[in-house]
């Protein structure tokens, strides 16, 4: 995926003038002829405990490398390839981080304009990466490495006229997946996603239609639902279709990866969302028999005769797959992504061998939802079902009500309304769920099941409660994790399905002006601390540092550490950011204290702005004695 770059020339060439630990160079093994594809490699030199992070296999965070081929004499290039990156738990980041070590060799294939004449040419690539160690990053630099290349008489030969596909070349992608390790990706990912929240609120609603129809001897009840299953199948294989069909003969990656996300902006549409919203409120409260919408009789005559027809049923059974295979879109985006990169790879087996996934995934997707629309009258033939059934029906009502709560907060974010912030969201989160506990151990009652004498809490509710506790820990932990809002070392898959239902955490800057920080306010920040008589606290660092977000995130709300800062104005300079300030506070940083790394501490005297101590990387265990330092001398001079 071709990434927009951003070039920092001042600190380009300042940064050489510092410690340099990466250099690159680039290199074509053999001579080619016009009109031929030559491979290019780009190698990333790095000294022993140095990194830089994946172009691929990327997230919200770290930020990724990106690499750039180009010269006059290349008419076509293909997408980077990229090792297998290394993987470690970032805690600057929270997450996994995915980086390259050592010596790194990045691979790219071009092809040769037809016109070239025999002789010696250059072949140009921009590295752009950030390079880090345990303790530090320095600032996001492009380098160049030139390739040389040796152009021979004679006429493109054939072995040398075709691109080699992807599914060949990157073993780190999905797309080098054999087909029995893309049928076991694929069986694997529906499998997972048949317990993730998203497919919970359409239960009921199965069970509801698929009852009524089980009634009736007019239709098949296996055809009906195999109508069901091909709704759901064919949803996720048209996806991949349609992807594929936009994606056929481009070339650009940055259009390919627009295509491929065509899944993600459906889950993200916010008018999608806010009808599913409305609607899933509107289940709930129909669920704890709150409303009762009684149609007029005409419609229900209408109704009633249109739904004896055989056509009628296969009709609806097959648009509630569809409408279950969109709701599902929130939480299969993760799995149905990595087949939708397949067919927006630009190419007729890149659409094949999507199409080959998506339909596996979306048979054994479908495979329990479709057992169930088979036999739901089972679940009304059971002892006492009646009554379990009305139980079951309100928790599948507290179930939509969580689900509107998803659903809702993703237009609130798009439109930028405030209204639920991730915190708000967390605690509606807790709120249903600790009503559903409440009602699980008889504080109250909804609907009609409850009126059967004498009630008592059974065994299956103390699992419910047990089971809603649990469910609620991460969201608790969450809500209990100000300012981020977000639980650190939680599993892995337990964190991936809290950050689908939940909306993103708030910014760096936003929690730092909350708490009372300048943030890029160099100015500002001088002013206040010469109104007050007080000290300037300045944090150079980078929205990329992960050593930064660590010190930011685990140190700076120690005690020690922000009785301290009260007795200083606090100031956070971004120097990575992509704004001719960042560039003039990175400058600022290079020029007055000649070091380039972040995150880097200065304890500024406001009145004439000289130092009053500085410190550098990530200190936790001597971050209290470099603020006392800095108090002391402030106390000395003032």
């Amino acid at each position: 995926m071709k990434k927009i770059l951003f070039i920092l020339p001042l600190l380009s060439f300042l940064f050489g003038q510092f410690e340099n630990p990466a250099s690159v160079s680039a290199m074509i093994r053999e001579p080619a002829r016009a009109g031929e594809i030559v491979q290019v490699e780009i190698t990333l030199h790095m000294d022993k405990e140095w990194h830089v992070y994946s172009i691929y296999k990327t997230a919200e965070g770290p930020l990724p490398t990106t690499l750039e081929i180009y010269g006059e004499v290349i008419s076509e290039s293909k997408a980077v390839i990229e090792p297998e990156p290394h993987h470690a738990y970032d805690p600057g980041f929270e997450m996994e981080a995915f980086y390259h070590e050592g010596e790194t060799v990045f691979t790219t294939e071009v092809r040769l304009r037809k016109s070239l004449s025999p002789g010696e040419y250059a072949i140009s690539a921009d590295i752009f990466y950030q390079i880090c160690n345990a303790q530090i990053c320095y600032p996001p630099v492009t380098k160049t490495a030139k390739a040389q290349l040796i152009v021979e008489a004679g006429d493109a030969r054939e072995d040398k006229m075709a691109f080699t596909s992807l599914v060949e070349l990157n073993e780190t992608e999905v797309n080098d997946f054999s087909i029995w390790a893309l049928f076991l990706f694929a069986v694997g990912g529906a499998i997972l996603s048949w317990v993730m929240p998203c497919v919970y609120p359409m239960l009921p609603i199965i069970i509801s239609f698929f009852g009524k129809h089980a009634e009736e001897k007019n239709s098949s009840r296996t055809a009906v639902a195999s109508f069901y299953g091909l709704g759901i199948v064919g949803t996720f294989i048209l996806t991949g279709l349609i992807v594929g069909g936009l994606s056929y003969g481009v070339s650009d990656i940055a259009e390919q990866s627009s295509y491929a996300n065509l899944g993600n902006l459906i889950a993200t549409n916010p008018w999608v969302n806010l009808s599913l919203g409305v609607v899933f409120i509107f289940f709930a409260l129909w669920m704890f028999g709150l409303i009762n919408i009684t149609p007029p009789g005409w419609l229900v005559n209408k109704t009633d005769e249109v739904g004896r027809t055989s056509k009628s049923t296969f009709f609806g059974s097959f648009f509630l797959g569809v409408a279950f295979a969109i709701t599902s879109f929130s939480c299969t985006v993760p799995v149905v992504g990595s087949l939708l990169v397949l067919a927006a790879s630009g190419t007729a087996g890149g659409i094949l061998t999507s199409l080959f996934g998506m339909t596996v995934y979306g048979v054994v997707f479908a495979i329990p939802f479709v057992g169930l629309s088979l036999f739901p009258s089972v679940l009304t033939k059971m002892p006492n079902s009646g009554y379990w059934m009305e139980t079951m029906k309100v928790i599948f009502g507290f179930i939509e009500l969580a689900a509107a709560i998803k659903f809702l907060w993703v237009p609130d974010l798009h439109w930028n309304l405030g209204i639920l912030p991730r915190n708000i969201v967390l605690i509606l989160f807790v709120v249903v769920g600790m009503a559903l506990v409440a009602y699980l151990l008889g504080f109250y009652t909804i609907g009609h099941g409850e009126k059967k004498k004498p009630f008592r809490v059974n065994k299956s509710r103390y699992i419910g409660v047990g089971l809603t506790l649990i469910v609620l820990w991460p969201v608790y932990s969450s809500l209990m994790s100000a300012p981020t809002y977000h639980a650190n070392r939680l599993p892995r898959l337990v964190d991936e399905i809290m950050e689908s239902l939940l909306p993103p955490p708030p910014s760096e800057d936003e929690v730092a002006r909350a708490e009372g920080w300048f943030v890029d306010d160099y100015h500002g920040a001088l002013a206040k601390a010469r109104e007050k008589g007080i000290p300037l606290f300045i944090d150079f660092t980078g929205i990329y540092c992960a050593n930064c977000r660590v010190m930011e995130r685990r140190v700076f709300p120690l005690a020690e550490v922000k009785n301290r800062f009260e007795q200083m104005v606090l100031l956070r300079l971004y120097v990575d950011k992509n704004t001719d300030l960042s560039r003039e506070y990175a400058q600022m940083q290079i020029q007055k204290y000649h070091i380039a790394s972040q995150p880097f501490y200065v304890i500024m005297n406001p009145n004439d702005e000289s130092s009053l101590g500085e410190k550098g990387g990530y200190i936790p265990n001597e971050f209290v004695e470099f603020l006392d330092s800095g108090l002391e001398n402030w106390n000395i001079v003032k």
